[in-house]
């Protein structure tokens, strides 16, 4: 339901405005660390999300600066499926801070391998 109350005060196909990092946002990056570790092959000390904006599609796209050390920063895109689709959530984009992760949240294109279910 939350779901729900969060997406209606964002026009479909167009991303919100970047927000502040709230406690839903700290829980969906605690759920993706594992696959950003993952794909950037290292753990991240810190693990701290900034700021965020979202877009609705069939699902949601988050698009969330994350804080990564005292300097450094990397954005990441995840894809939550509709909850008549089971609502699971999956890591569609990452950028190193030498890649703009350093700069301001934007939307981007999914660059990952994505599995057949997305």
């Amino acid at each position: 339901k939350q779901w729900y109350q969060r997406r209606v005060a964002i026009t479909a196909g167009g991303a919100s405005n970047a927000k502040p990092a709230d406690n839903e946002v700290k829980q969906l990056c605690d759920e993706m660390r594992p696959a950003c570790e993952e794909h950037a092959s290292k753990k991240f000390d810190v693990f701290e999300p900034v700021e965020y904006k979202q877009q609705v599609v069939a699902g949601m796209n988050y698009y969330v600066k994350v804080r990564i050390d005292n300097e450094n920063h990397i954005h990441i895109r995840v894809y939550q499926k509709l909850p008549c689709y089971g609502g699971s959530k999956h890591l569609h984009g990452f950028k190193h801070p030498h890649e703009g992760g350093n700069g301001p949240i934007e939307a981007f294109e999914a660059h990952l391998n994505l599995d057949d279910e997305c």
